[in-house]
C-alpha cells in the first residue's frame, strides 16, 4: 500500500498489518513526550460520533490535544464547558479553521452530505486526514472527492472499523494461510437490532444521507472487498420499504402521539414489552417511524461479482429485533467454509476434505466490534509518524462507488457496472 495515491490493493493489507504490529512496538520504548509536542488535532463538525472518535484517540496515551474545532454551534459546543476542549480554539467554518490553524491531523465529522465538501477542503493542506463514512452520497461526489485526491500525499483514514476489527483481521489471515482455498463465493448478511435511529431522527432526511446502502452497506462492502481480495466489477439489487414510513405528519414526535399506548415502537412500549431500560424515558426529540415523506428503505439486497469472477451476495434488514440480530458472512472456498457474526464473537471453519470443524471464540465487548480502537491507533501514527492506515481514501471511495451502484442498479432494476460515471469526472 502506497503512502500516496497509488493503487489500494487490499490482498497486501494483513501483511501490512503484521508488520505494522511489530513495528509499532518500538513506541512504548520512546521516552514520553514534552507536553509542548502534543499532537495538533482539528475537527470539523463536532457531533457524536467525531467527538467520541476524538477522546477515544486518549487510550494509546500518545500526547495530543484538540487545537481547534470548526462547526456552525461552535457557542453552544464551547459554552458547554467540555475541559477535552479547553485548549481549543473554535471557528464557524472549515475555511477559517484551516486558514489559520498549522495542524497535525484533521477529523472530519459533519452531517454525511458534507463528507465529501470537507474531505475536499482537507486535501488542499495535504494533512493526516481521518474522514466519517459514507465518503460520498452522490455520483456527482464521488467523483468530486476522487479528482481532489489524486494529489494527495499524506495519510488518510476512512471510518471502516468493521475491516480493522479482530474478527476480519483473523479472518484475513486464515484467506492467506490457505485455509479455505481462494474466496470463489461469500453469503454476507446484516440484520440490524438498532435501526429506529434511522427513522426517528436526521438519518431519516434522505437527501442528507443517501439512503441505507450508503449507511450501513458501505462497511460490509467493503469488509467483503478485503477479503475477498479483488475490485467489484458488476452488482446488482434491490430495496424496499415494506414496514416503515406510512401516513404520519412528518414532523410528528412520540411525545405528541395519541397512539403511544398502542404503537410497538413508541418509548413506552419498548421500555414495558421490550424491557428496554430501567425506567421509561421519554425522549423530546424522537420523531415518528410511521409518518410520511421517510424515503429510507428498510431492507435491501444485492449481487456482486468480482474481477476475478468471485460472486458475494449480501442483504440487509432494519426490522430485526433483539436475538434476530446478526452481522457476519458465509465465505466459500474449494477447501472450506468459514462462517464468522460479530454478534456472536465467533468464527467457524468447516473443512471440505475432513470433517472438521474448528471455532475461535473471541471475548470483549468493544466499540464497532473493536475496530474503533484500530481506527484511532491508525490516525495516531498518521498525524505522528506520517504512516498509511489500513483504511485509506481509496477503499472510501471504492466503497461509495459501489453503494452508489446499488442505489442505481435497485432503482433502475438494471445490472450494473462499478465504474466512475462518465460525465461526472
Amino acid at each position: 500500500m502506497d503512502s500516496g495515491r497509488g493503487k489500494f490493493n487490499a490482498c497486501r493489507a494483513p501483511v501490512f498489518h503484521r508488520l505494522f504490529s511489530v513495528l509499532t512496538v518500538s513506541h512504548w520504548l520512546e521516552p514520553r513526550k514534552d507536553v509542548r509536542l502534543r499532537l495538533k488535532l482539528g475537527i470539523i463538525g463536532y457531533g457524536g460520533r467525531a467527538s467520541g472518535m476524538a477522546k477515544n484517540l486518549g487510550v494509546f496515551d500518545i500526547p495530543y490535544r484538540v487545537a481547534a474545532v470548526a462547526d456552525p454551534r461552535w457557542e453552544e459546543i464551547k459554552g458547554a464547558g467540555d475541559e477535552f476542549l479547553k485548549d481549543a480554539v473554535f471557528y464557524e467554518n472549515a475555511d477559517d479553521l484551516l486558514a489559520q490553524e498549522e495542524l497535525d491531523g484533521v477529523m472530519v465529522g459533519t452531517r454525511c452530505f458534507l463528507h465529501t465538501e470537507m474531505a475536499c477542503k482537507v486535501a488542499t493542506r495535504n494533512v493526516p486526514l481521518f474522514l466519517e463514512k459514507p465518503v460520498a452520497i452522490s455520483f456527482e461526489q464521488v467523483a468530486r472527492l476522487d479528482k481532489a485526491f489524486q494529489s494527495f500525499t499524506a495519510p488518510s483514514v476512512v471510518s471502516f472499523p468493521l475491516r480493522l476489527s479482530p474478527i476480519v483481521l483473523t479472518v484475513k489471515e486464515m484467506i492467506e494461510a490457505g485455509e479455505i482455498g481462494q474466496v470463489e463465493h461469500a453469503v454476507a448478511f446484516n440484520d440490524v437490532p438498532y435501526a429506529a435511529v434511522y427513522y426517528t431522527n436526521w438519518y431519516r432526511n434522505y437527501d442528507e444521507v443517501g439512503g441505507l446502502f450508503l449507511q450501513k452497506a458501505t462497511h460490509d462492502l467493503d469488509y467483503l472487498y478485503y477479503l475477498v481480495g479483488h475490485r467489484p466489477k458488476w452488482i446488482c439489487a434491490m430495496k424496499a420499504q415494506r414496514v416503515y414510513g406510512g401516513d404520519k405528519p412528518f414532523d410528528l414526535k412520540c411525545k405528541d402521539c395519541e397512539e403511544q399506548d398502542a404503537c410497538p415502537e413508541s418509548p413506552f412500549n419498548w421500555f414495558y414489552k421490550g424491557f428496554q431500560g430501567n425506567k421509561l424515558v421519554q425522549d423530546d426529540s424522537r420523531l415518528c417511524m410511521f409518518a410520511e415523506g421517510i424515503r429510507n428503505e428498510d431492507q435491501g439486497n444485492c449481487l456482486v461479482e468480482y474481477e476475478n469472477g468471485a460472486q458475494v451476495s449480501y442483504t440487509q434488514n432494519f426490522f430485526a429485533r433483539f436475538k434476530s440480530a446478526q452481522r457476519g458472512a458465509r465465505l466459500y472456498g474449494y477447501k472450506g467454509t468459514i462462517y464468522f457474526d460479530w454478534y456472536r464473537n465467533q468464527i467457524q471453519l468447516y473443512k471440505h476434505q475432513s470433517p472438521v470443524v474448528k471455532t475461535i471464540d473471541f471475548t470483549g465487548n468493544m466499540p464497532h466490534f473493536g475496530g474503533d480502537r484500530e481506527l484511532c491507533f491508525d490516525f495516531l501514527l498518521a498525524m505522528k509518524e506520517g504512516r498509511p492506515s489500513r483504511s485509506p481514501i481509496e477503499a472510501g471511495i471504492l466503497s461509495a462507488l459501489t453503494c452508489l451502484w446499488a442505489r442505481e442498479s435497485a432503482e433502475t432494476r438494471k445490472f450494473c457496472e462499478i465504474v466512475m460515471p462518465q460525465g461526472c469526472k
